[in-house]
């Protein structure tokens, strides 16, 4: 277990709060608030300069910059909501380059088995039996149905806040 401060700790601690109040509204409004964005990005540097371990500060500003132009290209072409953008750049800072392909693996893994249990969801909505399901043809708008990206964004920021806790 890594040895962190108090003040470390409760950085990474509200890192989290935040996360998790993002996901929540994410599930329940389709919409994540600036301000959970914007207060996960103000936690960093608190992290970053109480750390008893060295923190590539520089790298992880670089990532989340970089996600943020991406999440804005794919949030003008329709493909992303921009709440889920911001999340995932703020997010980012605190992975940094030395977490940023678990991050987004872990993300990714999770914003897929979302989207199956959607879609099964909507399947079994459809039908009138579970043996009819199988026949049963989704609706051609499906693909176009919102979905709380914000959770799964929650789940990388989660391995990434317990491996900075040292948990993982």
């Amino acid at each position: 277990m890594t040895s962190l401060g108090f003040v470390s700790q409760l950085t990474i601690l509200g890192f989290i709060a935040l996360l998790s109040a993002a996901a929540f509204s994410d599930i329940r409004k389709l919409t994540i608030p600036n301000s959970y964005c914007l207060g996960i990005v103000v936690c960093f540097p608190f992290f970053a300069l109480t750390s008893p371990q060295p923190v590539d500060w520089p790298g992880g500003l670089a990532v989340g910059g970089i996600l943020l132009v991406v999440g804005f290209v794919l949030f003008t072409t329709g493909k992303v909501g921009g709440g889920d953008a911001k999340l995932l750049a703020a997010a980012a800072i605190w992975a940094g380059p030395g977490l940023l392909a678990e991050f987004i693996v872990l993300t990714a893994l999770t914003g897929g088995g979302m989207a199956i249990l959607l879609y099964l969801r909507h399947r079994w909505s459809r039908s009138p039996s579970l043996a009819a399901m199988a026949a049963t043809e989704a609706s051609p708008d499906f693909a176009q149905q919102p979905m709380p990206y914000g959770v799964a964004i929650f789940a990388g920021g989660i391995y990434v806040a317990f491996t900075l806790l040292g948990l993982v």
